[in-house]
């Protein structure tokens, strides 16, 4: 676990695959902003067969680690983690509504940022929080999965 990660300290969360990172955007995009790197954002969840196939027939491969693991910071956001919240961080909609646990948060945050009410969906952000290309939804090509992580870090490097 990264340093500094005291929203997974406090809330006792784990990471998959030995993968570091964070499960709040905002942890990822300072770490952003203090590593020059651009953010991965994994949308899953843990009940999902489609993220853990995606983990075990895409994100295995050694070309995909090493991308993941060296070139983003990485956040995952669990739209089924039924873990309560603080009231510190709980979450009011524009609606009114106020959403008590990590998954109803991360569920609102990525309809509302990202437009997508799925899982697996991934995101690369710039460190300001900006999309680098569009949002990735499930897909077993390799090949495609390095291409779009490659074309982040492109992205990244022309623009940020």
């Amino acid at each position: 676990m990264p340093v500094g990660n005291s929203f997974a300290e406090k809330y006792n969360l784990r990471l998959p695959m030995g993968y570091n990172g964070y499960f709040t955007i905002e942890d990822g995009l300072a770490a952003s902003k203090a590593t020059g790197k651009p953010v991965f954002v994994d949308i899953t969840g843990h009940g999902c067969v489609n993220c853990r196939e995606m983990e075990q027939r895409v994100w295995s491969d050694p070309k995909v680690q090493d991308l993941m693991k060296n070139e983003y910071v990485m956040v995952f956001l669990y739209n089924d983690d039924k873990t309560k919240l603080d009231k510190e961080d709980w979450v009011t909609t524009d609606e009114g509504k106020t959403l008590k646990d990590i998954g109803r948060v991360n569920s609102h945050i990525v309809r509302e940022r990202f437009n997508v009410n799925a899982q697996p969906n991934y995101a690369l952000l710039d460190s300001d929080g900006d999309l680098l290309v569009p949002v990735r939804g499930y897909n077993l090509s390799v090949e495609g999965f390095v291409k779009f992580l490659e074309s982040g870090l492109e992205e990244f490097r022309n623009n940020g």
